[in-house]
C-alpha cells in the first residue's frame, strides 16, 4: 500500500529494514557475550559502558529506522487501521445485539430439527455420547489433573482417574462395535467406517490405560 512512483512511472516499494535490525540484534548479542566472558577481567567502568551500549544500541538503531519516511508512513497506517477497527466495534455490537438479530437467531433455532427423521440419524444420535467420550474424556481429564496439580502441588495424587477412565472406555468400546455393525447394515455408507475408526481409537486408549493388559 505504501508505494511511491518513480519518474518512469514504475512503483517503488518501501525498503525492507529487517536485515539491518538483525545485524543490530547480532551486535547486541556479541556485546552481552563479551560482558559475560570478560566481566571479571576488565574494569567496572568498562562493564558499565558495555552494558549501557547493549541496552541503548538497539533503541538508537530503531529510532534511526523510525526517522525514515516509509517507516513512519507504515506506523501511521497501522494506527489508522487500529483506529478504524475501534470505531467499527460499536456498530458491530449494536448489530449483533439488536432486536432484528435476536429475531433472526430465534427463527434459525426454531428451524433446526429437534429429532432425527430417519433410522440412520437415530442410530448416529445414540452412538454420539460414546464417540464423544472416547475423543474427549482422556484429554479433558489430563487437563483437569494438570490444573488441579498447579493449584495444589502438594496433592498431585489426589485424583486417581485411571480406573474411572478404564470403565468409561470399556463401556464405549463394547457399545460402539455392535453399533458399527448395525450401521453397516441399515445406514448409508461412511457411517460404519467412522464408528469403526473411533472404536479402534477407544481400544488403543484402553490398552494404554491398562498397562497390565499390554504386559
Amino acid at each position: 500500500m505504501f508505494t511511491n512512483v518513480k519518474a518512469d512511472g514504475q512503483a517503488n516499494k518501501p525498503p525492507n529494514y529487517t536485515r539491518r535490525m538483525l545485524w543490530v540484534f547480532v551486535g547486541q548479542l556479541i556485546l552481552i557475550a563479551a560482558w559475560f566472558i570478560w566481566n571479571d577481567s576488565i574494569p567496572s567502568w568498562v562493564n558499565y559502558i558495555i552494558a549501557a551500549t547493549a541496552i541503548i544500541f538497539p533503541v538508537i538503531a530503531y529510532l534511526t529506522l523510525l526517522a525514515q519516511p516509509s517507516v513512519r508512513q507504515a506506523w501511521r497506517w497501522v494506527f489508522r487501521e487500529f483506529y478504524l477497527f475501534a470505531l467499527s466495534i460499536s456498530p458491530a455490537l449494536k448489530y449483533w445485539f439488536s432486536f432484528r438479530t435476536v429475531v433472526n437467531l430465534v427463527r434459525l433455532v426454531r428451524s433446526l430439527k429437534t429429532f432425527p427423521e430417519s433410522m440412520d440419524g437415530w442410530i448416529a444420535l445414540c452412538l454420539l455420547p460414546f464417540k464423544t467420550y472416547i475423543i474427549v474424556a482422556l484429554p479433558f481429564s489430563l487437563v483437569c489433573v494438570k490444573v488441579f496439580s498447579f493449584f495444589h502441588p502438594a496433592r498431585r495424587d489426589y485424583w486417581e482417574l485411571e480406573d474411572l477412565l478404564e470403565v468409561g472406555y470399556f463401556i464405549s468400546v463394547v457399545l460402539l462395535l455392535p453399533g458399527a455393525l448395525l450401521q453397516a447394515l441399515v445406514c448409508r455408507s461412511g457411517r460404519a467406517s467412522q464408528t469403526m475408526f473411533i472404536f479402534l481409537l477407544g481400544v488403543l486408549i484402553l490398552l494404554l490405560l491398562m498397562p497390565r493388559v499390554v504386559a
